[in-house]
């Protein structure tokens, strides 16, 4: 599998894709964070910035079904929604990062490149939230006591998501359980699909989504850990790609 990687770091933006760099993406951007200004609530402000990760977090469970479609025309949003009013200055070259990641995951058409942009725009939002002072409180996902291949899937969905909000808040805790619990048990063949044509390459998807997760747990830096979340969304949508009437894009 071609990997593509998407580096944030501390106002640092470098796009990689088959080798090929894309240029001008660091224009702008600040070389340090010092410490911002307290920083006063606003109502429009904060509706922007949950408008926003939203749209993110509707990219990122695209790209987990394998729904290319959606997944960028999720970005497609992204990219074009202006700032509101009295964002703070410290925001501005994180905000220009996150539009142009968007804007290359709206108009790529390899799923692979799509979910590496998503890594970057959901560490871009991590950096934001140091840059600018704040740190959102985001309620940790809710795990499911479901057995069999569904309870084994929504425990995956699980430790994704506090591995995303690893990335957004940020948060090193949230990231190290959320690897933490992507290092549950693997899958037993007798409990997927009967379909033999299937059961190799789900299993090759599922070893690699586990094996990420002890290179998770090494990711100590945010480069590393985009990364690894890179890697782990195209394993995701690689498998659930594989049996499309089943799992895949149409499933939610």
């Amino acid at each position: 599998m071609r990997l593509t990687m998407v580096f944030v770091r501390w106002g640092l933006l470098g796009l990689m894709t088959g080798g090929a760099a894309f240029a001008g993406l660091t224009e702008g951007l600040p070389s340090t964070i010092q410490a911002p200004p307290s920083l006063a609530p606003r109502a429009d402000r904060a509706a922007f910035m949950q408008q926003h990760f939203v749209s993110v977090m509707n990219v990122h469970d695209a790209v987990i079904r394998g729904d290319l479609k959606i997944a960028r025309a999720e970005a497609r949003a992204i990219a074009s929604r202006p700032a509101p009013p009295g964002l703070p200055e410290a925001a501005g070259p994180y905000l220009t990062a996150m539009q142009l990641s968007a804007g290359r995951a709206a108009a790529d058409e390899d799923l692979e490149d799509v979910a590496a942009f998503t890594a970057s725009m959901l560490a871009t939002c991590g950096d934001c939230h140091r840059a600018v002072g704040t740190m959102p409180a985001v309620a940790p996902p809710a795990s499911s006591a479901v057995g069999g291949l569904v309870g084994h899937m929504l425990a995956h969905k699980v430790a994704a998501d506090l591995m995303a909000q690893g990335l957004t808040v940020p948060s090193t805790s949230a990231w190290n359980e959320g690897v933490r619990q992507l290092r549950s048990a693997a899958l037993r063949r007798g409990e997927l699909p009967k379909d033999a044509k299937l059961t190799k390459d789900i299993l090759d998807n599922e070893k690699r989504v586990h094996s990420l997760a002890e290179r998770g747990l090494e990711a100590s830096d945010a480069r590393s850990r985009i990364y690894v979340y890179s890697e782990l969304l195209q394993s995701c949508a690689s498998c659930h790609a594989l049996h499309g009437n089943v799992w895949g894009p149409t499933k939610r």
